[in-house]
């Protein structure tokens, strides 16, 4: 499914674009750091430190109301002009995810540009419940695909869109696990990254992250009981070191 969508992606492209357009560009480097825009690199690492502010729904929470945001490391390795390496932490005091995957970079023309790519994440977290050890992790995988635009004022709007699909998931409580494997699809998410240079080679990065999917990987310990499709809204900020 994920290989004939790419395929559709693919020849919609060459009806929008002539040949000589989809192919035949040279990329001109950006003077300008940036993490989420899919752009050849000018150098081998790009990185930032921002956070990750995700409001949890009411029907989640029910009466808890965790409200604290993530922390966000992300770094951009450059392979070469057509493939990158793409890292991120999100990080909190009991649960974090950690995430890489490859980018696969293409420049159509002077403003558009897009990237395919496929993470695959780590999420964990433990704390005391009731007297209890309480610990989880999982594996989940994120196909996704980026477009780039750039605009005026060196300001570059990346929108991406990415599946999520759950691979293995196991949760502990006292001596007792709960583990679970095979293929789940869980939702998928959308992206609008707005990034702009401020002084030097130090960018602002702001974005917001629409999630519609059956699991969350912070509320884990709320252990949801239903399996229902929520929305989750995100706000992403951060600097480009």
């Amino acid at each position: 499914m994920l290989f004939i969508n790419g395929l559709k992606f693919f020849i919609l492209l060459c009806l929008l674009f002539p040949a000589n357009v989809l192919f035949a560009q040279t990329p001109v480097p950006l003077k300008q750091s940036y993490l989420f825009f899919p752009y050849p690199m000018d150098r081998n690492w790009h990185t930032s430190l921002g956070a990750t502010f995700t409001n949890i729904p009411d029907e989640v929470t029910e009466e808890a109301r965790p409200r604290v945001p993530a922390g966000d490391l992300h770094v951009l390795r450059k392979i070469n002009n057509k493939f990158a390496i793409d890292g991120r932490l999100n990080f909190q005091v009991i649960q974090n995810h950690l995430s890489i995957g490859p980018r696969w970079i293409h420049v159509i023309n002077d403003r558009l540009s897009f990237s395919v790519g496929d993470d695959i994440a780590w999420w964990f977290g433990y704390f005391n419940f009731s007297s209890f050890d309480t610990k989880a992790n999982g594996w989940i995988n994120y196909p996704n695909a980026s477009l780039g635009i750039k605009m005026k004022n060196q300001i570059l709007v990346t929108l991406k869109g990415e599946a999520m699909i759950t691979l293995y998931e196991r949760s502990t409580v006292g001596k007792q696990s709960i583990a679970k494997s095979g293929l789940e699809w869980n939702g998928y998410a959308g992206s609008i990254m707005l990034e702009q240079p401020l002084y030097k080679n130090k960018s602002f990065i702001l974005g917001f992250k629409g999630q519609y999917t059956n699991f969350f990987w912070q509320t884990w310990p709320l252990f949801p009981t239903f399996n229902k499709t929520i929305f989750y809204p995100e706000v992403i900020a951060g600097f480009v070191l």
